[in-house]
């Protein structure tokens, strides 16, 4: 109602548009273009007037985004240590704090397009929202782009939204920070794309590391708790061809984890986007990526292999015997085997000393060297006769054919082949 008081006994024709105000944040009506008030009260050098003068410009938009994350800096450095609301900080950063308060000022002449774009986006052929992320000791920041292409192949590129956080405290590794941005980035894009009233064709998202991009595309390896879970997040609302690599030079959201001065920030690509967007046929980098050095990165779990082994035959197989040149040899070395598979599987041993894999320097006994005489034989009577053994085992007739046929074979105590004649 405050509004359509001041506006029902407009004249269109000869009064001019008024400014409509807003938490700090003027849209005039004559230009169509959101601009700044910024307070010329000087609030005192105070955690609570250095809260207050930070607060007062409203931004939810993050038009001036690279400038505000420079007073939430200030103001995180300043009240480091506790101390009372009203009580004057210290006097080394006063100088800083006061340079940036200043520099405010050069905001009241800052103007921002409503539209997003000269050609109606409702009426566009082709709508695509672009992301870009970055990140620095100080800050993260992610940004969003929509770029259009009419039907005659003309293209433009409007500011969206951005933000801006600080980065989390206690310090992080840059690769961790890099991942943070990147959930940013995929955050801001779901709500953009869940409050704008359009139907984007294709979502993009930009990173300049290379290292969360192979976090991105990773299929093969495990990640510890802190990286799994931002992946993770990353991967529910995009899919991994959807991001790309963008050179840090070309990325607008290098610009909000570094800071801007108010009056600069219109020189760079922070509204705009980067230049290549602007290009009918974008130069966009559909590599994939891997992992960087996997080996070395302390956030990717090391790389396990199992091995198993599978036994297709119960036999031990005659050909084992052909590598002997004696009798000796081969019972003596098959008594050693024979031994050490009864301990890993005898609970309780005489000698404590075998265990397992081990060198035995007990002699052999004529019982271990009697029951490999065994094994040697049945194994290859098993492999000679298999058919023979078979019919035996099942109460069946011996093939006449078989050399066996005449001297009534049968199978003793020890599993032995014997014939009576």
């Amino acid at each position: 109602t405050d509004h359509a008081n001041s506006l029902k006994d407009l004249d269109l024709d000869d009064d001019s548009l008024p400014l409509q105000r807003s938490l700090g944040l003027n849209w005039d009506l004559q230009t169509d273009c959101f601009m700044f008030s910024v307070s010329d009260n000087v609030k005192p050098y105070t955690r609570r007037g250095v809260l207050s003068t930070v607060n007062s410009l409203y931004d939810p938009l993050g038009f001036v985004a690279p400038v505000t994350i420079q007073g939430k800096a200030i103001l995180r450095e300043l009240t480091t240590e506790k101390g009372d609301w009203d009580s004057p900080l210290p006097k080394d950063m006063e100088q800083i704090w006061e340079s940036w308060r200043e520099s405010l000022s050069q905001l009241s002449g800052f103007s921002v397009p409503r539209l997003y774009t000269q050609t109606s986006p409702s009426e566009a052929y082709r709508r695509e929202l672009h992301v870009f992320c970055d990140a620095s000791i100080k800050a993260i920041a992610a940004v969003a782009y929509l770029r259009v292409i009419d039907t005659h192949g003309n293209c433009c590129v409007g500011f969206v939204m951005g933000k801006a956080k600080l980065a989390p405290r206690p310090e992080m590794t840059m690769p961790r920070l890099e991942l943070c941005a990147a959930v940013l980035a995929v955050e801001l894009a779901d709500l953009v794309s869940a409050e704008m009233d359009l139907q984007l064709h294709t979502m993009s998202y930009h990173s300049d590391s290379k290292v969360v991009l192979g976090y991105i595309y990773n299929e093969n390896r495990r990640f510890y708790v802190f990286v799994s879970n931002r992946v993770h997040r990353i991967r529910k609302s995009s899919l991994p061809n959807q991001w790309h690599y963008v050179p840090t030079d070309q990325n607008p959201a290098d610009h909000a984890t570094r800071s801007v001065a108010a009056g600069h920030l219109k020189n760079t690509n922070w509204l705009s986007g980067p230049r290549f967007l602007v290009s009918p046929e974008p130069s966009i980098n559909n590599d994939t990526f891997e992992l960087v050095d996997p080996v070395s990165d302390p956030d990717v779990r090391p790389w396990v292999s199992t091995l198993s082994t599978t036994v297709s035959s119960k036999n031990i197989g005659s050909e084992r015997f052909t590598k002997f040149s004696a009798w000796n040899s081969v019972t003596h070395t098959m008594a050693r085997l024979l031994h050490i598979a009864k301990m890993f599987s005898t609970a309780k041993r005489e000698d404590q000393s075998c265990k397992g894999w081990h060198c035995c320097k007990t002699k052999v006994t004529v019982k271990e060297i009697d029951q490999v005489a065994n094994i040697i034989v049945r194994t290859v009577q098993e492999e000679i006769y298999a058919e023979e053994i078979k019919c035996i085992q099942k109460q069946e007739r011996i093939p006449k054919g078989s050399p066996l046929y005449r001297l009534d074979p049968f199978i003793d105590k020890d599993g032995l082949l014997r014939v009576r004649g």
